[in-house]
């Protein structure tokens, strides 16, 4: 059986470490992706590509536009890589944008996000705590063993966040709208409080980690958080802090995007690797296996 080929292009580290896995499912041709491993095909040009890809893989994207974001800075341009395609062939890539999804269907390729995808959020959740603590470890004055951490919000990302917390030896509270999760923060031996009593709550904390994707921190929540304080917003843009306003308020909030790529690329790249091929099995292009 012919393997399949993949055409992976740009991207930070992550995308080196997933087309090295996905060399091990087919032939890997790479593009504005620096990487002089033996396993794959880097590409000076496209043009010199032996083959049309079966799958394309985009990065996660930065943008709504065509443009796709490389390593050493630059852009590359969607409409290029068109013409290297196989006739059906799958494109795949995170956070893609209306017109690019519109692009690509319009074309006949099948385009499939691997950021909405349940297996990669879960397995996700782990790098980005891991992320958020050792930016805690690098910020606070003190240690996190005997800091009093609050985490906003109580989905996938705080639970491994406020689990990973109290093993370093936090006490950890969690807030959240949901009752149930609450409960269930409750149930996992944690403090926790309705969102709605945030504001009378929030001064006692050394770490505030926000993994709520709504405006929470606020001008006026931030006013009344403590002057040592470390704000480290977890959440997709435009998050919810109010990053303006904390820079006003001389108060200490990271913005903390992308962390698995930062702190664990390989990990990363290969949580990415997988459930590519696993988006590729569903849709019976070809057995990879």
């Amino acid at each position: 059986m012919k393997k399949t080929v993949f055409l992976c292009v740009g991207g930070d580290a992550r995308q080196i470490y997933m087309s090295r896995k996905l060399a091990q499912y087919g032939r890997v041709y790479t593009y504005r992706i620096y990487d002089h491993s033996p396993d794959v095909t880097a590409l000076g040009s496209l043009g010199e590509a032996e083959e049309k890809a079966d799958v394309l893989v985009l990065p996660i994207m930065s943008g709504g536009g065509l443009e796709i974001p490389c390593q050493r800075g630059g852009v590359a341009d969607c409409r290029e890589l068109a013409p290297y395609l196989r006739k059906n062939a799958i494109v795949t890539g995170g956070r893609l944008g209306t017109e690019l999804i519109e692009y690509f269907s319009a074309l006949g390729f099948e385009v499939a996000d691997y950021f909405k995808r349940e297996e990669l959020v879960i397995k996700n959740c782990i790098p980005t705590a891991e992320g958020a603590l050792q930016l805690a470890m690098q910020e606070l004055a003190t240690t996190v063993f005997g800091s009093r951490t609050l985490i906003i919000g109580y989905g996938r990302v705080a639970k491994a966040t406020a689990a990973l917390f109290k093993a370093a030896g936090s006490d950890v509270t969690c807030t959240a709208r949901k009752l149930s999760a609450l409960a269930e923060a409750e149930n996992s031996g944690f403090k926790a409080f309705h969102l709605n009593e945030l504001f009378g709550h929030i001064g006692r904390y050394d770490l505030i980690i926000n993994t709520a994707p709504s405006m929470i921190l606020d001008e006026a929540m931030l006013n009344a958080v403590s002057k040592d304080t470390i704000i480290i917003d977890l959440a997709s843009k435009p998050g919810g802090v109010d990053f303006e306003a904390a820079a006003r308020l001389n108060k200490r909030a990271i913005q903390a995007l992308s962390l698995p790529g930062k702190v664990a690329p390989i990990t990363a790249g290969e949580i990415i690797a997988q459930t590519v091929k696993n988006i590729i099995n569903e849709r019976g292009v070809k057995n990879v296996t």
